[in-house]
């Protein structure tokens, strides 16, 4: 049975969404509301869904609802959720740092609750996704919804107390990863090149990179000792990282964004 999906929010990650699992879902099964009327009616038009003019509304035409607002939106949004949606539908929320039990409690009646957190390279169909339900989801919704975001990457069941790392990890993940690409062209415009060449020549490197990986039982840290020659270039750049504590560095910043999304939660 088609899925009517209704997305609350219209932002990037819905764009990306969108992109990514609406030809999966059908355009035509697709409603969305967004608190500034404009950018839903833009998403609307460009993607052939239908737009909404109240929550009430995409409630009432939705099998799905995905919370895909900022958690500093999420409390405005709630109380009208929590009056409007009865509990025969799916919650499946996006919004980093508010746990399922949080979201039940605005509920007199709770829906059933799911919680994701994907990231934006959804978009280009290798996204990572987290997966997560209350005790009182089936569990063959559970993996309805995880098999709808593996069409578009790798999707997970991950435990909920994991989710503020996950949060960390792969949905801040990318914009670490664009500053490492970014950081590694600077340093070859440094030394002459082109910025349009350093820039394809590093992203392609840091793609090959991942896919060695993921496509290998071996260890990150046996791969690196393959390219790293004795007395040689990789060498001498990384004892340059690790003068500088590029691994602690590196955890830090995922620390960092993880302790932040817990913070969200509060």
């Amino acid at each position: 049975m088609a899925r009517r999906i209704g997305f609350i929010g219209a932002g990037r990650i819905v764009e990306a969404m969108l992109t990514a699992l609406g030809p999966t879902i059908g355009y035509g099964n697709i409603s969305v509301w967004n608190r500034t009327p404009a950018r839903g009616q833009r998403l609307a038009k460009e993607f052939g869904i239908t737009p909404e003019s109240d929550l009430a509304s995409l409630i009432a035409a939705s099998d799905w609802l995905l919370l895909a607002v900022k958690p500093h939106a999420v409390a405005e949004v709630l109380p009208v959720l929590a009056t409007t949606c009865p509990p025969d539908r799916l919650l499946v929320s996006m919004a980093a740092g508010i746990p399922v039990d949080s979201l039940r409690a605005w509920f007199p009646h709770p829906p059933q609750v799911v919680r994701i957190m994907p990231n934006l390279p959804l978009s280009i169909g290798s996204g990572t996704t987290a997966v997560c339900a209350h005790a009182s989801v089936p569990q063959e919704i559970v993996e309805e919804v995880r098999a709808l975001f593996a069409t578009a990457g790798i999707a997970r069941i991950v435990e909920e107390r994991l989710f503020d790392t996950v949060t960390a990890l792969s949905g801040s993940g990318p914009a670490f990863a664009f500053l490492f690409i970014e950081s590694l062209a600077d340093g070859a415009v440094l030394n002459g090149m082109s910025r349009e060449l350093a820039y394809e020549f590093a992203a392609q490197t840091v793609l090959g990179a991942a896919r060695i990986i993921l496509s290998s039982d071996r260890h990150p840290g046996e791969l690196k000792d393959i390219v790293a020659s004795p007395a040689g270039t990789t060498m001498a750049g990384i004892h340059s990282l690790e003068r500088k504590a590029f691994r602690s560095i590196v955890m830090d910043a995922v620390d960092a964004a993880a302790k932040r999304s817990r913070e969200l939660g509060h």
